[in-house]
């Protein structure tokens, strides 16, 4: 759904997507934004249930992503996404500021650092930094350019909803394999009830 369709969301969602807009409407610098919606969001984690049916449903083959609020001047996007045992992404960036919250279950993060500058095309050199358990009532962050590389999965036997919130509409990412230190763009999708079409895969 769209930010022009306000009657579309009401309750907590309502409450959580006026609050990110109060935030951005005072500009301010991006580890302070990163600070005050993460707030915003371990509100909205207290109770899953205002949470559509439609958007906790699961791929077989990859995590499914559901759009759930997309900012009518694309300053933000909210997004749900539904986690099978073993599913995850693969190492990638997102070139812009980000905010995870684990509403049902826990997920697995690693975070990455680039040791190159950049300048090659096609060439990166990741360095793998300590991983950490994301569990439900948690968030965490990223903060371009320095911390938003990373790579997320379900490491448990249960399934897991996330809600994610990107400073962007996110129709394209950079995905990194270190043993071969290659870096290539990837388009992505997700389900939108507005346009129909696949979920989210990558």
């Amino acid at each position: 759904m769209t930010s022009n369709q306000a009657t579309a969301i009401a309750g907590p969602l309502a409450r959580f997507v006026a609050g990110v807009e109060a935030v951005l409407d005072c500009r301010p610098a991006m580890p302070v934004t990163i600070k005050q919606v993460s707030a915003l969001l371990l509100e909205l984690l207290d109770d899953s249930s205002w949470l559509a049916e439609a958007a906790k449903r699961p791929r077989d083959d990859s995590y499914a992503r559901h759009l759930l609020h997309r900012d009518r001047d694309n300053r933000f996007v909210v997004l749900a996404l539904v986690w099978r045992p073993g599913q995850g992404t693969p190492i990638h960036d997102h070139a812009c500021w980000g905010v995870m919250g684990v509403l049902e279950n826990s997920l697995q993060e690693v975070g990455f650092e680039r040791l190159d500058d950049g300048t090659q095309p096609g060439f990166a050199e990741l360095r793998e930094l300590t991983g950490r358990q994301v569990s439900a009532g948690s968030t965490s962050y990223l903060l371009p350019p320095y911390q938003e590389i990373h790579a997320i999965g379900n490491n448990t036997d249960r399934m897991t909803i996330s809600i994610h919130v990107y400073g962007r509409d996110i129709d394209e990412v950079n995905v990194f394999e270190p043993i071969g230190r290659t870096v290539r763009p990837m388009r992505i999708k997700y389900y939108d009830p507005e346009r129909g079409g696949p979920d989210f895969a990558i």
